[in-house]
């Protein structure tokens, strides 16, 4: 039996991410309540919200390959979420501006009755952006994005270096899942 694979979220940079690699998948996603634990390290308070997110999709797919993910920038000891406002993302990118802060995608993929879970860090580096500001959340790309930018399009300009994957921090380690699917 030739199992689907099933992106358990909606995000058009993860569904991007899968069609490049050419992978062959559905998209259904549950809409859970996105609360992390504080009490944990953000490493593991993702990977449990990335299965809280899979679990649902899971049951309705049960044999099948279900992949649920979550994506936060962590920036001095704080996760920085999607901005709601042209102000708040006008707040975030200064605060960004000219340091090092970490993003996280937690995975979990669910195959049949085995549940495999991890989370990637990329360590992005900012150039001074204070100039770039402006222009960056006139063209509203900011929008539904943690951390209010998207590294793959403008605001790849930002980025004086990376340490580690770039699709990760655009939101999915899409090699390290190549590589699991690789070995089914």
């Amino acid at each position: 039996m030739h199992k689907k694979i099933i992106l358990a979220s909606t995000s058009p940079r993860r569904k991007e991410l899968l069609e490049r690699e050419g992978i062959d998948f559905i998209v259904d996603a549950s809409f859970i309540e996105e609360t992390l634990d504080d009490s944990l390290p953000i490493d593991e308070r993702l990977r449990q919200l990335a299965i809280k997110k899979a679990t649902p999709i899971h049951q309705k797919y049960p044999q099948d390959i279900v992949i649920g993910a979550d994506t936060v920038v962590y920036f001095e000891n704080q996760v920085i979420g999607k901005a709601h406002s042209r102000e708040e993302a006008n707040q975030i990118l200064h605060r960004l501006s000219h340091h090092k802060h970490d993003v996280y995608t937690a995975v979990a993929i669910y195959d049949a009755d085995t549940l495999t879970s991890f989370c990637e860090k990329t360590e992005v580096y900012f150039k001074d952006i204070t100039d770039m500001i402006e222009a960056y959340l006139d063209s509203n790309e900011w929008e539904g994005k943690a951390g209010a930018y998207g590294i793959q399009g403008a605001a790849e300009v930002f980025v004086d270096h990376i340490v580690g994957d770039k699709d990760n921090v655009i939101g999915l380690p899409v090699c390290r899942i190549k590589d699991y699917l690789l070995k089914k």
